[in-house]
């Protein structure tokens, strides 16, 4: 399993694909490609559209290498634009309505297989649990758990992602926690959210 890019090595390579490498650029969607996918998968649940979205993120970016800006964290800017371009993808195609897409798309949580290889009955129980208080939670607020405990990133970065403010999403995840510890116990609840 390919070790995932950190900051800076995302911003060097950032750097570089911005004054003309495209193998900066495809390094970056090498180094990427894991979280995109998962993020993408979590937004729409059809493999192929995602795989889609993603390539032609990339080949928008490398159209545009002599105007894009600068960013920070690279990896929450392109879960940003795959979150934008798919949307954008789902509406053209009459997937859902234009009215409701939004913040009436599908978002799952499901936990990656080495969760599930956990030995202790008790421990997978005790997932399984916060997978199913998960599910209950609105769309919007599993997909703000997802990015904060999933992909780290910053509530800044969430915000971004998310198109909030960093109160708002701050706010959000305050509202998230509650809404779990009414389908859990207080301390199990902060257990499984470390093991997450």
């Amino acid at each position: 399993m390919r070790k995932r890019l950190t900051v800076i090595e995302g911003k060097q390579l950032w750097e570089e694909y911005q004054r003309g490498n495209i193998q900066s650029l495809g390094k970056l969607m090498q180094g990427y490609y894991p979280d995109l996918f998962h993020w993408g998968m979590r937004l729409h649940n059809e493999r192929e559209l995602v795989k889609d979205c993603i390539q032609e993120v990339f080949l928008n970016l490398w159209r545009l290498h002599e105007s894009i800006p600068a960013v920070e964290n690279v990896r929450a800017y392109l879960l940003m634009v795959l979150k934008s371009h798919m949307l954008r993808d789902l509406t053209n195609k009459h997937v859902m309505l234009q009215s409701s897409i939004q913040e009436d798309y599908s978002f799952s949580v499901e936990f990656s297989a080495d969760m599930r290889m956990i030995e202790e009955e008790h421990e997978i129980y005790q997932i399984r649990k916060l997978e199913a208080a998960m599910n209950h939670l609105p769309k919007r607020q599993k997909e703000l758990i997802y990015l904060r405990f999933h992909q780290n990133l910053s509530f800044e970065e969430i915000a971004d992602v998310m198109n909030l403010g960093r109160q708002s999403a701050y706010n959000l995840f305050q509202k998230s926690l509650n809404n779990l510890r009414k389908h859990w116990p207080v301390l199990t609840l902060f257990t499984a959210i470390w093991i997450f």
